[in-house]
């Protein structure tokens, strides 16, 4: 793809016309559905990121998304977040963008290998749990020292290397060392985000078996089968974005979340 940011129709006719006459700027090209990073159609199919119902729509669509997100991947940058944290309520639309990154994301990195898992992590994947808008999604990798070739795939659905902007920031290039300690287990990471403005999703690059592969998917699946501690944890939140409201980022923030960690840390080891 090289800084070319493919832009897929799911429907054929007038969207597919229009978008070709669009398609002039060196970061933009269409391309296959399957390997786009954005898909537009005039009819809600599941692949579509947008579905619009006229030329002005369309229009409007390209300038304040499609271009932002294509020169955002030129660049190298993601769609980051602008000022404090703050929480939505839960939205099942959370599901469906995850179901329709995971699959891109399979789709591009088809021919890296074998034994990969997938998930929909975070509070997005937590129904009823408020939430930042932002989608996490977690790659379970047989090796971390076996993926050349990754950066370069995520990159042709949307996905940018968050190292190269701010590899200081919480969890880019290593998780918090928490839990059962363990000899010869990983902490190390690949941390990637999107540049679509419209989709603010983060994507967890972790080894099968390390700690937070499995520290992830048991707080996920011990939020969604308990409501005593999703509540909880709901309300650490509300609190902490009343106490980081001033602050120009979210890492605060996110660092002072983990000290929920601790109240179910025997419960994650569990799980993991």
């Amino acid at each position: 793809m090289g800084d070319r940011l493919v832009v897929g129709v799911a429907d054929a006719g007038w969207v597919a016309d229009r978008l070709g006459v669009l398609d002039r700027d060196r970061v933009t090209r269409l391309g296959d559905p399957r390997g786009a990073a954005f898909v537009v159609a005039a009819s809600a199919v599941r692949e579509a990121d947008v579905v619009v119902g006229s030329v002005v729509a369309l229009d409007g669509v390209w300038v304040r998304r499609v271009e932002p997100f294509a020169r955002n991947v030129a660049a190298g940058r993601f769609a980051g977040a602008v000022g404090p944290p703050m929480l939505r309520e839960w939205s099942p639309g959370w599901v469906v963008a995850a179901e329709r990154l995971l699959g891109r994301l399979r789709f591009v990195t088809r021919g890296l290998g074998e034994g990969f898992t997938w998930d929909h992590i975070g509070s997005t994947s937590v129904p009823g749990l408020a939430a930042k808008d932002v989608v996490d999604l977690q790659v379970g990798v047989p090796s971390l020292d076996d993926v050349g070739g990754l950066a370069e795939a995520v990159l042709a659905a949307g996905f940018v290397d968050v190292a190269l902007t701010v590899p200081g920031s919480p969890g880019v290039v290593r998780d918090a060392v928490r839990g059962r300690r363990r000899r010869g287990v990983r902490w190390d990471k690949r941390l990637f985000a999107s540049g679509d403005p419209g989709c603010r999703a983060i994507l967890h690059v972790r080894e099968i078996g390390s700690p937070w592969w499995g520290f992830t998917r048991a707080f996920r699946d011990l939020l969604r089968a308990d409501a005593g501690v999703r509540g909880e944890y709901e309300q650490v939140k509300r609190d902490l974005t009343g106490v980081h409201a001033g602050d120009v980022d979210n890492d605060r923030y996110t660092v002072a979340k983990s000290v929920f960690f601790d109240r179910v840390q025997h419960v994650l080891d569990e799980g993991a």
